[in-house]
């Protein structure tokens, strides 16, 4: 993501037309923590996807109309937050996927796949 600097010098994301583009670093989230950060958002704002280039993905969260300024940027503020959480969720499922193979064979298995003494 690249915010633009804010009036106090803080990063800030700029509303401009009831809407907050940005673009993400793929090499930081994945195409689908974005997906899911999104639908987590639906209700308060429509995010738009663009296609990837560059290790960057365009993002356009469109706001209903008569959305103030404030309460855009604090809601894509909360989205980047949602965003690092599917992220790490998704980390998770990589890390324990195969643990999580083994304990569903287990259950759905006839026989005990752990030798017991």
């Amino acid at each position: 993501m690249t915010p633009e600097q804010g009036t106090s010098g803080e990063a800030s994301f700029v509303f401009r037309d009831g809407a907050v583009a940005l673009n993400i670093d793929l090499r930081v989230y994945r195409l689908s923590a974005v997906q899911k950060a999104g639908y987590r958002f639906a209700e308060h704002f429509t995010t738009v996807l663009g296609a990837p280039a560059d290790h960057g993905l365009p993002v356009t969260c469109v706001f209903r109309p008569g959305a103030l300024e404030t309460d855009a940027r604090e809601a894509v503020r909360r989205f980047f937050q949602e965003l690092l959480d599917q992220e790490l969720r998704e980390q998770i499922g990589d890390e324990t996927r195969a643990i999580r193979a083994l304990i569903i064979a287990q259950a759905f298995s006839r026989t005990d796949l752990i030798r017991r003494d």
